[in-house]
């Protein structure tokens, strides 16, 4: 979230010694007569705080607006605006820029309540969360403080085994982070250009010039650059801090341009502030995470929220009370405390339904009520009393007036710590009360799930164990792997992952396994479910007694259709075409006894726009199966239906009850229609439910094996445990 808070404390300070804290004197600059610039109390941008923030909380609480996250961009716009303005205002009043005061306050302002925030929730993720998990959000917290979260983000999103991983109560930090790099440099640049354009006739004029030149161009090419990656690497675009400069300097781009602005007629101010505070409600409700984001879309909120702020530069009261969405008590006091709002909320609402499930704190109404009372308390215990904290230096060589500078702060904060102090107190007491029961829970260990399995043949052995893990109460203690280690490992300890990786297509001699004179040769061919199928069929390979050899090479992320199919991960779209030739390719001329294809059972869309549901994305399998010339030799293999998060689901106060689901209904459309078409073309289909589920649930485990590392692929340790099942269930069906 763009933090772009305080920035106006200097001009209230100055205001107030004048006299006035609402209207000060206007910005108008003709570059005739020099002027002194100063900036009145923007009662309607802190109403945009409120809207933005609001939007922000919902989506993520509710779902609701889908495009909520567009606050992100109202605040970039804000933050821009008015640190620009800040710093004209000062080299215009002063012929300076103080780099050492501007730097204090950003860290008076941003760093004590983002470091509160940060120290509580990595406590609490060391507490409940899985290993793995904790672990990251430790790393979360430290990049989060070293302002470089989202870059973090930004490698993580776009690594394609850890795409889905659970969200991170710190991913929010990523815009602090953007914005706090763009302060690291905006402001030496700024001086720069300000000391080029100081010299020569109407200075002030052509500094504004000069400046709003290079932020037409910083502009320009951000923008060009988010619409770019956008289209090329949508997850890494949104964290990108090229792909998001250009709506801070759009901003600040804005507050060049503020003296132009102050002889708007009011009838103008009026349509415009409505239009634009219009276009940032549809904005929040008509955009989705599906389109270009940032790039072009985020052009319409940022817009917006240039047109609001523009209409109320230079305005007076009157402009207020017709911005009365904006200028009420409630929008003033929610945009007051909208900093601590923002730091807040992901982490309760991540942390609290772990905490007290299914009670009145976990609901929405509940959560919400809980981030707005931590939010004032975290407001007026250490974000108001830090950020109006004397800088030290501020007085330097007059004692007097630092005196009275902190005896005034220690007057106003004593008291306000005293009335917070109460408050905390009461809080402290309702958590303990409500929070008691949780914070006594043992960690779960043990349980029926230990139990032995019955024993007979692989496919009775592995339903019975998937039975008995669809009936515990608590997590067995001898898992092997660990559920720790196998969120961490994912699919680093897969013995295929080279013959699946990005790059030239691998040898097909190092990725076969088995006797190299076996009588019967078997393909698997796919993406990475056919990857995490993998350590099944080398088990079946060196345990066939020299019968079988067994290849086993695809891409992931890359579906062996006809159709190339959109997939977002780094580099998948670049090869994938080369890698289904060259495999189809080498089929045709091995001519192997059996081609076992295995493909995600979801929809895609084709490069060139097209949707294919469950009907279309098995005909366009079964068309890439006929460039392998081995009619009647091709099995279909479905994956396992989807699990739950484990990275989220299990921690040390759930149960696996919480990481067991039913077979999603896209994965029985893709089953039904791979049964069918398979039947009509004289090829096989293999369904994975009798070594994954039981009775339309599919836990987590089974007997002691982890069944995933997430909600798609299997462990390693598990495909090597069910390869005895897969090849009962491939003899059976005629295949081998």
């Amino acid at each position: 979230m763009v933090l772009a808070y305080g920035k106006l404390s200097h001009a209230r300070r100055r205001a107030a010694a004048a006299g006035g804290r609402r209207q000060v004197t206007s910005t108008s600059d003709t570059g005739a007569t020099p002027t002194r610039p100063t900036a009145a109390f923007r009662v309607d941008i802190q109403g945009m705080r409120a809207l933005a923030v609001t939007a922000v909380v919902l989506a993520h609480a509710t779902g609701w607006p889908a495009g909520g996250f567009i606050g992100v961009d109202v605040f970039f716009v804000i933050s821009g605006f008015l640190i620009t303005g800040l710093l004209l205002r000062e080299h215009e009043r002063s012929g300076r820029i103080s780099l050492p005061a501007f730097f204090g306050r950003r860290i008076k302002r941003i760093l004590p309540a983002a470091l509160v925030v940060l120290a509580a929730t990595a406590a609490l993720a060391s507490w409940l969360f899985n290993t793995p998990r904790a672990m990251s959000t430790w790393w979360d917290a430290v990049s989060a403080a070293l302002l470089v979260s989202n870059w973090r983000f930004e490698a993580s999103g776009t690594d394609y085994f850890h795409a889905t991983d659970a969200a991170s109560p710190l991913q929010h930090f990523w815009s602090l982070s953007i914005e706090e790099q763009f302060y690291l440099v905006w402001p030496l640049l700024l001086l720069i250009l300000l000391a080029f354009a100081a010299k020569g006739a109407r200075p002030e004029l052509r500094s504004r010039l000069v400046v709003g030149i290079v932020l037409v161009l910083i502009v320009s090419a951000s923008f060009a650059f988010a619409v770019w990656q956008s289209a090329a690497a949508p997850q890494a675009a949104y964290f990108a801090t090229g792909a998001r400069v250009w709506e801070l300097a759009a901003g600040a781009l804005l507050a060049v341009c503020a003296p132009l602005l102050a002889r708007i007629p009011m009838a103008v101010r009026v349509i415009a502030g409505w239009a634009g505070l219009a276009g940032v409600v549809a904005s929040a409700l008509l955009i989705t995470g599906s389109i270009g984001f940032p790039g072009p879309w985020a052009l319409a909120p940022v817009a917006s929220a240039l047109l609001l702020i523009a209409a109320g530069t230079g305005a007076g009261p009157a402009y207020s009370r017709w911005m009365f969405p904006l200028a009420n008590p409630l929008s003033r006091g929610l945009g007051a405390i909208s900093y601590s709002v923002y730091l807040w909320h992901l982490p309760i609402l991540v942390f609290v339904p772990m905490l007290v499930p299914g009670t009145a704190l976990s609901t929405v109404p509940g959560m919400l009520a809980l981030i707005g009372c931590i939010s004032v308390l975290s407001f007026l215990l250490v974000e108001q009393p830090l950020h109006r904290m004397p800088l030290v230096g501020t007085f330097r060589g007059d004692a007097e007036r630092r005196a009275a500078a902190w005896t005034a702060w220690r007057d106003r904060f004593g008291q306000q710590f005293l009335y917070s102090a109460v408050g905390l107190v009461i809080v402290a007491g309702l958590a303990v009360i409500v929070l008691g029961p949780a914070l006594r829970m043992p960690v779960a260990a043990g349980g029926p799930a230990a139990v032995a399995a019955p024993v007979g043949d692989p496919l009775q052995s592995i339903a019975g164990e998937l039975q008995l893990a669809t009936e515990a109460t608590s997590w067995p203690d001898d898992l092997s792997p660990s559920l720790d280690d196998a969120i961490s490992a994912t699919s680093s300890t897969n013995p295929a992952r080279a013959c699946f990786d990005i790059g030239a297509t691998p040898d097909a001699g190092s990725c076969t396994w088995g006797d190299a004179g076996a009588p019967k040769h078997v393909y698997l061919v796919g993406d990475s479910t056919a990857l995490a199928y993998a350590p099944a069929f080398r088990a079946i390979a060196d345990q066939s007694g020299g019968a079988l050899r067994i290849t086993t090479m695809g891409l992931y992320g890359c579906r062996f259709t006809q159709d190339l199919v959109q997939n977002s991960g780094a580099g998948v779209m670049d090869d994938c075409p080369t890698r289904k030739h060259d495999i189809a390719e080498r089929i045709a001329a091995d001519q192997p006894d059996l081609v076992i294809v295995s493909n995600a059972f979801t929809d895609g869309r084709s490069t060139d726009g097209r949707a294919l549901d469950a009907a279309a994305m098995v005909a366009s399998t079964l068309a890439e199966t006929a460039a392998y010339q081995v009619p009647g030799r091709v099995v279909l293999l479905a994956p396992p239906p989807l699990g739950a998060e484990l990275g989220s689901c299990y921690s040390r106060v759930s149960s696996p009850q919480d990481c067991a689901v039913g077979v999603d209904a896209a994965w029985t459309d893709f089953a039904t229609a791979s049964e069918s078409a398979a039947a009509a073309a004289g090829e096989r289909f293999i369904s994975s439910l009798p070594f994954s589920c039981v009775d339309g649930v599919c836990p987590a485990f089974a007997g002691t094996t982890p069944t995933k590392y997430d909600r798609v692929h299997l462990t390693p340790a598990f495909a090597e445990h069910i390869a005895p099942a897969v090849l009962q269930t491939l003899q059976a069906a005629g295949a081998l």
